[in-house]
């Protein structure tokens, strides 16, 4: 992939990292944006607040001065990850490039500068890299079977166009080829998620490219309280609802699609529901990985709001 000609003042590139209750994840997150091989005068970092009071107001300050580069600071008290998404948004509404950081989340050095590179090779206005797990305890036997379903990747080597859409942490805006509401994230879905798929299918549905950057790297730090039978279950639901919930956001065009994914969901049921009862039997680590695939097969039948976990906002306040 050839290199493109270096952002102008008018291409500002923000990155924007979205926080709630996590000043150590916070601050771990800032320190590798400020090992970005791309560090220039276009380069705006947001911390998007969604504590009740702006904790995290004296962390931004702090750490501004540290790296002596400005980091701009927005507080939205109403909580729900929507609302703090749309908060950020409204702030960096002039940037040309957008790219996403959650504070559970560090990026690779090359992170930003290969995100950039991909979204201008191939004129894409939303693009993924991939986004790998680190777990709590490294000689865990699970790790094995549980790892891959915190890992945000496609089955895919090289840069390229792509159909598959990934989560929001570790993505890249270009702007100029995105159709974006006021409000691109979807309020409704402030404690449930999901928010981003449905507003990444409204960007594929109104013409907007969508690429894979190989090496533009993230991790997501795992803590242990995520690494649990119960939050697999929790996360993996609310995954597998996705695509049920995508098509039913078409409206009618979208009731064959949800019939599809209910009709997909509970073959996938009638296989992943015995692996998973077997393997507990046996207690064999491997049980975790069915108890992930039995939740998203069950998430793709019981789509409605009604069944979704509330993991965001108000749940976790």
């Amino acid at each position: 992939m050839s290199h493109q000609n270096k952002a102008t003042p008018q291409d500002k590139i923000s990155v924007v990292i979205p926080t709630f209750r996590r000043s150590e994840g916070l601050q771990a997150a800032l320190e590798s944006v400020f090992l970005q091989t791309i560090m220039d005068h276009t380069l705006h970092v947001l911390v998007a607040d969604n504590n009740p009071t702006p904790y995290e107001k004296q962390t931004v300050e702090r750490l501004s001065a540290k790296f002596n580069h400005p980091i701009d600071y927005v507080h939205e008290p109403e909580p729900g990850v929507s609302n703090i998404r749309n908060a950020a948004m409204r702030v960096v509404k002039n940037s040309r490039y957008i790219a996403f950081l959650d504070d559970d989340m560090c990026a690779s050095p090359q992170w930003l500068e290969a995100l950039l590179e991909t979204s201008r090779y191939y004129k894409a206005g939303l693009v993924f890299g991939p986004t790998h797990a680190v777990m709590p305890n490294k000689d865990d036997r699970a790790n094995l079977y549980m790892k891959p379903f915190f890992d945000r990747i496609i089955d895919r080597e090289e840069d390229g166009l792509i159909q598959e859409t990934l989560g929001t942490g570790g993505c890249l805006l270009d702007v100029t080829y995105c159709e974006i509401s006021e409000t691109p994230f979807n309020p409704d879905l402030n404690e449930r998620g999901g928010e981003d798929d449905i507003f990444f299918d409204h960007l594929r549905l109104t013409g907007t490219k969508v690429a894979w950057s190989s090496k533009a790297v993230s991790f997501e730090i795992v803590p242990p309280s995520r690494a649990t039978p119960y939050y697999i279950w929790k996360r993996n639901f609310g995954y597998g609802q996705g695509p049920s919930r995508i098509q039913a956001n078409r409206g009618w065009k979208g009731i064959p699609g949800v019939l599809y994914y209910m009709a997909t969901g509970t073959l996938q049921l009638l296989i992943f529901a015995p692996n998973l009862i077997f393997r507990r039997l046996l207690n064999h680590p491997s049980q975790t990985k069915f108890l992930a695939l039995t939740a998203r097969a069950f998430g793709k039948i019981f789509w409605n709001d009604r069944f979704s976990p509330l993991l965001y906002g108000k749940a976790m306040a």
